[in-house]
């Protein structure tokens, strides 16, 4: 019976290691939690088709935003560890761990961490009405004026934790109001709707550069070569605001260690390339270089940051 039962464990293992030599054998799935034509989306299909083309097989994107990302996030958790489902995530899947009571998976448990992909700072905007020019002023305003400026982003997105973050360390009371997504908010922010919201260089610069809306800070380690003018938020006196948006690969949980490997090994080949630099670029951020175990510490700490965010501002979602 010992016999037996070790033999099989020998085929077993086998198999597996063959199969994973021959990756990828067939197309494989690369689940996006987020709608078309978004920021998650269009790097993701860049990616997947770069991969496509040098392991000859399709990276298939598939498209499911519900629940803020929480439904695809499930659906990858509990697919079949073999390397041909995979999950293109950006922060809100570490912030809906702890900001959804059930989000449905578990960060920490449910999914191995292939590869970094691209990260790009934030931007603190308003309305150029708004009583307010750098964050010192937007501290001082919002704790002599509570509840009198809105800022407003998607539910859970990294820009809703970061003005959260902003809340808790300047003391501001801030109204916050929720959007389906960062568009609207800051189509609102633009209008006047609202004075405030936090987003990406890639959507918002446009609007700085018209003066439809005025930067106040950026949320980079560095001040951004486009907009030299802008401080830090280091700089502006508030260090722990110091942020990315970002983007990497995920697989479920105790896929096989050289299928990660070789991912990893692929999307740091495409990083490096010079046209992959520009177009990463072109899409608003830089590269992100991180194979499993860089980006297994970085995800983890992520985790950690913005559960400590939520816990400390009240926020949940049942």
């Amino acid at each position: 019976m010992i016999l037996r039962t070790a033999l099989a464990g020998a085929m077993l293992a086998s198999f597996v290691a063959a199969a994973s030599a021959q990756y990828p054998s067939k197309p494989v799935k690369v689940v996006v939690p987020a709608a078309p034509g978004g920021g998650t989306d269009i790097q993701a299909r860049y990616m997947a088709a770069r991969l496509s083309d040098r392991l000859g097989q399709q990276f298939v994107i598939e498209n499911v935003a519900p629940a803020g990302g929480n439904v695809a996030a499930a659906q990858v958790a509990k697919a079949s560890p073999d390397g041909y489902t995979l999950l293109m995530i950006a922060p809100a899947t570490v912030i809906n761990h702890t900001l959804y009571a059930r989000p449905g998976f578990d960060a920490l448990t449910d999914f191995t961490q292939v590869a970094a992909w691209s990260q790009s700072p934030l931007l603190f905007i308003a309305n150029p009405s708004a009583p307010i020019a750098n964050l010192k002023e937007l501290a001082d305003y919002a704790k002599a004026n509570p509840g009198k400026l809105a800022f407003g982003s998607g539910p859970g997105f990294i820009n809703h934790m970061v003005m959260e973050l902003f809340k808790i360390e300047a003391g501001a009371n801030i109204l916050f109001v929720p959007y389906r997504g960062q568009a609207p908010a800051l189509t609102d922010v633009v209008s006047g709707q609202i004075q405030l919201t936090v987003d990406s260089l890639a959507s918002a610069g446009q609007f700085v550069e018209a003066g439809k809306v005025k930067a106040l800070a950026i949320t980079g380690a560095a001040r951004a070569a486009a907009f030299p003018q802008v401080p830090t938020v280091a700089e502006a006196g508030f260090p722990k605001l110091t942020a990315n948006t970002w983007y990497g690969l995920i697989a479920p949980a105790h896929v096989p260690a050289d299928i990660v490997a070789k991912l990893a090994a692929e999307i740091a080949a495409i990083q490096r390339e010079p046209a992959s630099v520009q177009r990463i670029r072109e899409m608003g951020a830089e590269p992100f270089i991180g194979g499993s175990s860089e980006f297994t510490a970085f995800y983890r700490n992520e985790v950690a940051k913005w559960a400590a965010v939520i816990k400390t501002s009240g926020l949940k979602i049942d």
